[in-house]
Protein backbone atom coordinates (compact mmCIF):
# COMPACT_ATOMS: atom_id res chain seq x y z
CA UNK A 1 0.00 0.00 0.00
CA UNK A 2 2.61 2.78 1.03
CA UNK A 3 4.79 1.33 -2.31
CA UNK A 4 1.70 2.04 -4.21
CA UNK A 5 1.35 5.73 -2.74
CA UNK A 6 5.10 6.13 -2.82
CA UNK A 7 5.13 5.70 -6.71
CA UNK A 8 1.70 7.52 -7.35
CA UNK A 9 3.79 10.82 -5.92
CA UNK A 10 6.79 10.37 -7.57
CA UNK A 11 4.97 9.45 -10.91
CA UNK A 12 2.58 12.92 -10.47
CA UNK A 13 4.72 15.02 -8.29
CA UNK A 14 4.50 17.67 -10.45
CA UNK A 15 0.89 17.59 -10.95
CA UNK A 16 0.21 17.67 -7.24
CA UNK A 17 2.70 20.72 -6.86
CA UNK A 18 0.51 22.28 -9.49
CA UNK A 19 -2.61 21.65 -8.87
CA UNK A 20 -1.25 23.03 -4.76
CA UNK A 21 -0.04 26.28 -6.93
CA UNK A 22 -2.44 27.05 -8.52
CA UNK A 23 -5.01 26.80 -5.76
CA UNK A 24 -2.69 28.84 -3.34
CA UNK A 25 -2.81 31.62 -6.41
CA UNK A 26 -6.58 31.67 -6.41
CA UNK A 27 -6.63 31.71 -2.58
CA UNK A 28 -4.16 34.50 -3.00
CA UNK A 29 -6.10 36.46 -5.70
CA UNK A 30 -8.82 36.14 -3.84
CA UNK A 31 -7.46 37.87 -0.55
CA UNK A 32 -6.19 40.61 -2.60
CA UNK A 33 -9.27 41.36 -4.18
CA UNK A 34 -11.63 41.08 -0.70
CA UNK A 35 -8.60 43.77 0.79
CA UNK A 36 -9.64 45.86 -2.09
CA UNK A 37 -13.02 46.16 -1.75
CA UNK A 38 -12.71 46.52 1.60
CA UNK A 39 -11.19 49.70 1.43
CA UNK A 40 -13.10 50.93 -1.12
CA UNK A 41 -16.04 50.59 0.98
CA UNK A 42 -14.80 52.18 4.12
CA UNK A 43 -14.01 54.93 2.15
CA UNK A 44 -17.77 55.46 0.66
CA UNK A 45 -20.01 53.38 3.36
CA UNK A 46 -21.22 56.78 4.01
CA UNK A 47 -21.48 58.15 1.04
CA UNK A 48 -23.00 56.22 -2.03
CA UNK A 49 -24.39 52.93 -1.04
CA UNK A 50 -24.73 51.97 -4.67
CA UNK A 51 -21.16 52.00 -5.46
CA UNK A 52 -20.91 49.53 -2.31
CA UNK A 53 -23.29 47.85 -3.58
CA UNK A 54 -22.21 47.37 -7.09
CA UNK A 55 -18.28 46.92 -5.82
CA UNK A 56 -19.58 43.93 -3.58
CA UNK A 57 -21.38 42.01 -6.15
CA UNK A 58 -18.42 42.59 -8.77
CA UNK A 59 -16.66 40.81 -5.50
CA UNK A 60 -18.75 38.00 -5.66
CA UNK A 61 -19.20 37.61 -9.78
CA UNK A 62 -15.30 37.89 -9.28
CA UNK A 63 -14.55 34.85 -6.66
CA UNK A 64 -16.78 32.35 -9.07
CA UNK A 65 -15.42 33.19 -12.37
CA UNK A 66 -12.26 32.61 -10.71
CA UNK A 67 -13.22 29.18 -8.80
CA UNK A 68 -14.60 27.91 -12.39
CA UNK A 69 -10.79 28.67 -14.20
CA UNK A 70 -9.55 27.30 -11.23
CA UNK A 71 -11.26 23.77 -11.58
CA UNK A 72 -10.55 23.94 -15.17
CA UNK A 73 -7.29 24.57 -14.60
CA UNK A 74 -6.69 21.80 -12.21
CA UNK A 75 -8.62 19.27 -14.69
CA UNK A 76 -6.11 20.10 -17.35
CA UNK A 77 -2.99 19.49 -15.35
CA UNK A 78 -4.39 15.96 -14.55
CA UNK A 79 -4.59 15.96 -18.05
CA UNK A 80 -8.89 15.25 -17.92
CA UNK A 81 -9.70 16.87 -21.59
CA UNK A 82 -12.67 18.99 -20.79
CA UNK A 83 -12.36 20.74 -24.37
CA UNK A 84 -15.46 18.57 -25.73
CA UNK A 85 -17.81 19.79 -23.05
CA UNK A 86 -16.34 23.35 -23.31
CA UNK A 87 -16.96 22.76 -27.08
CA UNK A 88 -20.11 20.97 -26.89
CA UNK A 89 -22.13 23.21 -24.23
CA UNK A 90 -20.23 25.92 -22.97
CA UNK A 91 -19.84 26.29 -19.60
CA UNK A 92 -23.30 26.84 -18.64
CA UNK A 93 -24.47 24.24 -20.22
CA UNK A 94 -21.99 22.31 -17.96
CA UNK A 95 -23.86 23.46 -14.77
CA UNK A 96 -27.13 22.82 -15.70
CA UNK A 97 -25.82 19.38 -16.84
CA UNK A 98 -24.76 19.06 -13.81
CA UNK A 99 -28.53 19.69 -12.01
CA UNK A 100 -27.47 23.13 -10.96
CA UNK A 101 -30.38 24.71 -12.58
CA UNK A 102 -31.00 26.57 -9.29
CA UNK A 103 -27.57 28.19 -9.06
CA UNK A 104 -28.18 29.79 -12.73
CA UNK A 105 -31.83 30.99 -11.44
CA UNK A 106 -30.17 32.70 -8.15
CA UNK A 107 -27.48 34.36 -10.27
CA UNK A 108 -29.51 35.69 -12.48
CA UNK A 109 -31.72 37.20 -10.20
CA UNK A 110 -28.75 38.63 -8.10
CA UNK A 111 -27.63 40.50 -11.17
CA UNK A 112 -31.27 41.64 -11.99
CA UNK A 113 -31.62 42.71 -7.88
CA UNK A 114 -28.42 45.05 -8.66
CA UNK A 115 -29.04 46.53 -11.95
CA UNK A 116 -32.85 47.16 -11.31
CA UNK A 117 -32.35 48.58 -8.24
CA UNK A 118 -34.39 46.60 -5.60
CA UNK A 119 -32.19 47.53 -3.05
CA UNK A 120 -28.75 48.16 -1.52
CA UNK A 121 -26.49 47.41 0.99
CA UNK A 122 -27.36 49.48 4.52
CA UNK A 123 -31.66 49.55 3.28
CA UNK A 124 -34.15 48.32 5.13
CA UNK A 125 -36.16 45.40 3.70
CA UNK A 126 -39.12 43.38 4.67
CA UNK A 127 -38.59 40.07 2.83
CA UNK A 128 -41.58 37.68 3.04
CA UNK A 129 -42.11 38.87 6.17
CA UNK A 130 -38.70 39.10 7.36
CA UNK A 131 -37.28 43.03 8.02
CA UNK A 132 -33.64 43.93 8.46
CA UNK A 133 -30.91 45.51 7.24
CA UNK A 134 -29.22 44.04 4.12
CA UNK A 135 -25.44 43.84 4.99
CA UNK A 136 -24.14 41.76 1.95
CA UNK A 137 -25.64 41.26 -1.85
CA UNK A 138 -23.67 38.22 -3.62
CA UNK A 139 -24.62 36.63 -6.82
CA UNK A 140 -26.63 33.71 -5.27
CA UNK A 141 -27.70 34.95 -2.05
CA UNK A 142 -28.70 38.01 -0.14
CA UNK A 143 -27.98 38.45 4.04
CA UNK A 144 -30.33 40.41 5.82
CA UNK A 145 -29.95 41.62 9.51
CA UNK A 146 -32.89 41.89 12.10
CA UNK A 147 -33.06 44.46 15.22
CA UNK A 148 -32.38 41.39 17.01
CA UNK A 149 -28.86 40.82 15.53
CA UNK A 150 -30.08 37.80 13.74
CA UNK A 151 -28.89 36.91 9.85
CA UNK A 152 -31.14 35.47 7.35
CA UNK A 153 -30.07 34.59 3.89
CA UNK A 154 -32.09 34.67 1.09
CA UNK A 155 -31.35 33.02 -2.47
CA UNK A 156 -31.70 35.56 -4.59
CA UNK A 157 -33.67 33.08 -6.96
CA UNK A 158 -36.40 33.20 -3.69
CA UNK A 159 -36.84 37.36 -3.87
CA UNK A 160 -39.80 37.92 -5.68
CA UNK A 161 -41.72 40.55 -3.42
CA UNK A 162 -39.53 43.20 -1.70
CA UNK A 163 -40.54 45.92 0.89
CA UNK A 164 -37.89 48.64 0.81
CA UNK A 165 -38.11 51.32 3.61
CA UNK A 166 -34.84 53.63 2.60
CA UNK A 167 -36.03 54.85 -1.00
CA UNK A 168 -38.05 57.57 0.17
CA UNK A 169 -37.98 59.77 3.68
CA UNK A 170 -40.02 58.27 7.12
CA UNK A 171 -43.68 59.59 8.14
CA UNK A 172 -44.00 58.72 11.59
CA UNK A 173 -47.02 59.81 14.20
CA UNK A 174 -47.44 60.02 17.67
CA UNK A 175 -51.13 60.60 19.02
CA UNK A 176 -51.49 62.66 22.21
CA UNK A 177 -54.78 61.60 24.73
CA UNK A 178 -56.14 65.35 26.11
CA UNK A 179 -58.27 65.78 29.25
CA UNK A 180 -61.97 67.40 28.35
CA UNK A 181 -61.30 69.87 30.88
CA UNK A 182 -58.64 71.95 28.85
CA UNK A 183 -59.49 74.43 25.79
CA UNK A 184 -57.77 72.11 22.98
CA UNK A 185 -56.75 75.08 21.09
CA UNK A 186 -54.43 76.51 23.62
CA UNK A 187 -52.93 72.76 23.57
CA UNK A 188 -52.28 72.90 20.01
CA UNK A 189 -50.99 75.83 20.24
CA UNK A 190 -48.75 75.06 23.43
CA UNK A 191 -47.52 72.15 21.24
CA UNK A 192 -46.92 74.01 18.30
CA UNK A 193 -44.72 76.63 19.88
CA UNK A 194 -42.60 74.04 21.60
CA UNK A 195 -42.06 70.90 19.20
CA UNK A 196 -39.88 72.90 16.92
CA UNK A 197 -37.43 72.63 19.62
CA UNK A 198 -37.06 69.08 18.98
CA UNK A 199 -35.12 69.54 15.83
CA UNK A 200 -32.23 70.65 17.24
CA UNK A 201 -32.25 67.39 19.65
CA UNK A 202 -33.09 65.06 16.77
CA UNK A 203 -31.08 65.85 13.37
CA UNK A 204 -32.43 62.82 11.73
CA UNK A 205 -35.74 65.07 11.60
CA UNK A 206 -36.38 66.66 8.12
CA UNK A 207 -39.98 68.11 8.43
CA UNK A 208 -41.91 68.88 11.35
CA UNK A 209 -43.06 67.75 14.30
CA UNK A 210 -46.41 69.35 13.03
CA UNK A 211 -49.98 69.47 14.95
CA UNK A 212 -52.36 67.98 12.30
CA UNK A 213 -54.92 68.63 14.32
CA UNK A 214 -57.94 66.26 16.31
CA UNK A 215 -58.37 63.04 15.01
CA UNK A 216 -60.59 61.39 17.12
CA UNK A 217 -63.17 62.28 20.43
CA UNK A 218 -63.70 59.67 23.10
CA UNK A 219 -65.17 59.70 26.47
CA UNK A 220 -61.90 60.80 28.04
CA UNK A 221 -61.32 63.65 25.74
CA UNK A 222 -59.36 64.54 22.42
CA UNK A 223 -57.06 62.62 20.59
CA UNK A 224 -54.27 65.30 18.93
CA UNK A 225 -51.61 64.06 16.04
CA UNK A 226 -48.45 64.88 15.97
CA UNK A 227 -46.79 64.10 12.79
CA UNK A 228 -42.84 63.89 11.86
CA UNK A 229 -40.73 63.40 8.64
CA UNK A 230 -37.42 62.55 9.26
CA UNK A 231 -34.64 60.41 7.27
CA UNK A 232 -35.70 56.42 6.30
CA UNK A 233 -35.96 54.40 9.22
CA UNK A 234 -34.70 56.76 12.09
CA UNK A 235 -38.12 57.54 13.24
CA UNK A 236 -38.06 55.22 16.43
CA UNK A 237 -35.94 57.62 18.25
CA UNK A 238 -38.14 60.36 17.20
CA UNK A 239 -41.26 58.99 18.78
CA UNK A 240 -40.24 58.47 21.56
CA UNK A 241 -38.33 61.58 22.20
CA UNK A 242 -41.58 63.73 21.54
CA UNK A 243 -43.74 61.26 23.88
CA UNK A 244 -41.01 62.41 26.78
CA UNK A 245 -41.19 65.77 25.53
CA UNK A 246 -44.91 65.87 25.60
CA UNK A 247 -45.16 64.45 28.70
CA UNK A 248 -42.55 66.73 30.64
CA UNK A 249 -44.15 69.74 28.62
CA UNK A 250 -47.77 69.00 30.14
CA UNK A 251 -46.49 68.41 33.46
CA UNK A 252 -44.66 71.95 33.36
CA UNK A 253 -47.90 73.28 32.12
CA UNK A 254 -50.30 71.45 34.47
CA UNK A 255 -52.21 70.12 31.57
CA UNK A 256 -53.58 66.31 31.82
CA UNK A 257 -53.78 63.78 29.38
CA UNK A 258 -57.14 61.86 29.19
CA UNK A 259 -57.98 59.11 31.54
CA UNK A 260 -60.68 56.27 31.62
CA UNK A 261 -63.60 57.03 33.73
CA UNK A 262 -66.79 55.12 34.62
CA UNK A 263 -70.13 57.23 35.41
CA UNK A 264 -72.52 55.70 37.58
CA UNK A 265 -76.43 56.09 37.66
CA UNK A 266 -78.61 55.39 40.61
CA UNK A 267 -82.24 53.81 39.12
CA UNK A 268 -83.64 56.94 38.92
CA UNK A 269 -80.95 58.08 35.92
CA UNK A 270 -79.60 60.12 37.97
CA UNK A 271 -75.77 60.14 37.56
CA UNK A 272 -73.36 59.82 40.72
Amino acid sequence: MMENIRDFIKNELTKVISTLVVIALTMLILLIVGTLVSRFIKKRKTKRKRAVTMAKLLQSFFRYTLIIIMVIVILGIWEINVAPFLAGAGIVGIIIGLGSQSLIRDLLAGVSIVFENYFDIGDVVEIKGYKGKVIEIGMKSTKILNWLGEVKIFANGDINEVTNFSKNPTIAYVEIDVSHRHEINEVIDLLEENLVKLKDIFPQIIEGPNVIGVTAVGAAGPTLRIVVKTVSEEHYAVERGIRKFVKELFDNNNIEFSLPRMVLYNDKYTKI
